[in-house]
Formats: C-alpha cells, structure tokens, sequence
C-alpha cells in the first residue's frame, strides 16, 4: 500500500469515527406500574445500538464501544476505536449487564437483537454493520 492510499484510508476513518455516534445507548425509566405479560411490571426500557465501518467488507476502519460507565440516562458520545470492530452482541450484553446494574434490577422481558450489514449509502466501498439490542428491565422480585 503506497503513502497516497494510506493517507485517503486514514483520512476516511477519521471521518467516520468524527462524523456521528458510533456507539449509543439509553435507559428510559417508566413512572407506570401498568403490568405486562404476566403481571410483571417494568421499570426501564434499555436500548443499545453499536456500529463498526469496514473498507471493502473486511477491513475494520471505526467502531463504537460497549457502554460501560458513565451517565445512567443517555449516553450519546464520540465513544469510538478506530481500526477494531468491536460492534458484537456480546458487546451489546456488556452494555445490558452495565445498565441493569444502573437499574437495580436483573429481570428483564423482550430481549431482541439484531444485526444489519448497509453498503449502499458508501457506493459498495464502506460497509456499516449494526448491532442493536432492546428489552424491558422489570421491577426486581420482592425479597
């Protein structure tokens, strides 16, 4: 790889790790005591979201990273390494763990996760895969 494409390679990375959230998660804490399912009650819904860039598929450029401290509402930060693609779902349940922990409680309810892979927005060169899980934090069990 000469100077010129290392360069346009860095340039780019630095540009998408600077040009928005790569990683980003949030507790949304209910008021309600309306219960679901089986008379369970939450108390929180949890959402992460975790992107990684590869040049040409395989190439790892940008990725977010599993949140793991920090404010207990939103956290919308430049929490990006760039040249690692750490957008996983096991990073994902690092986050959960992290925001159950915030919560208070470990009982949760409709856990969905799901993997997206976007090339078209990058003219085939940059590929975007997103890692996105949710659920509901339920009230703890009475002790």
């Amino acid at each position: 790889m000469n100077m010129k494409s290392l360069a346009v390679l860095t340039l780019v990375s630095f540009a998408l790790a600077f040009a928005g959230c790569s990683s980003y998660s949030e507790i949304a804490r209910w008021n309600s005591d309306v219960p679901i399912n089986d008379g369970e009650v939450p108390v929180a819904t949890f959402l992460t979201q975790n992107f990684s860039y590869q040049l040409l598929g395989c190439i790892p450029l940008s990725t977010g990273r599993p949140w793991t401290e920090g404010s207990e509402e939103v956290v919308d930060d430049f929490n990006v390494k760039l040249f690692a693609d750490e957008a996983t779902l096991d990073n994902n349940l690092v986050s959960l763990r992290h925001a159950l922990d915030v919560v208070g409680s470990h009982r949760i309810a409709q856990l969905r996760s799901v993997e997206d892979d976007s090339a078209m927005w990058s003219l085939l060169l940059i590929n975007r895969h997103e890692v996105r899980t949710q659920c509901l934090i339920l009230k703890p069990e009475a002790r």
